[in-house]
């Protein structure tokens, strides 16, 4: 899967839903890909794909994405989109 854009709420802290979603839904086809369990991932993604379609909009601190992005730093550092006020509206 190609890497998703992903964004940061202004204060830098967290990740916006939409991003959490596209981050889940990243781990779980990798881990599906290298032939691991992905059902942590996947419902994970499940849970925000539903937040979003109810509206919600802001931002998480997820432990484990942070975690994961941290230890993926070099492979995420060119999906980081600038953040915009309309994206959590």
């Amino acid at each position: 899967m190609k890497l998703p854009k992903i964004m940061r709420p202004h204060d830098g802290t967290g990740v916006i839903y939409a991003s959490a979603y596209k981050i889940c839904q990243f781990y779980a086809e990798e881990a599906e890909w290298n032939g691991n369990d992905a059902t942590y991932w996947k419902a994970e993604a499940d849970y925000y794909k539903k937040c979003l379609d109810m509206g919600i909009n802001g931002y998480v601190m997820h432990p484990t994405i942070e975690r994961q992005l941290e230890k993926d730093a070099e492979l995420w550092k060119n999906s980081w989109t600038p953040y915009q006020p309309q994206h959590c509206l």
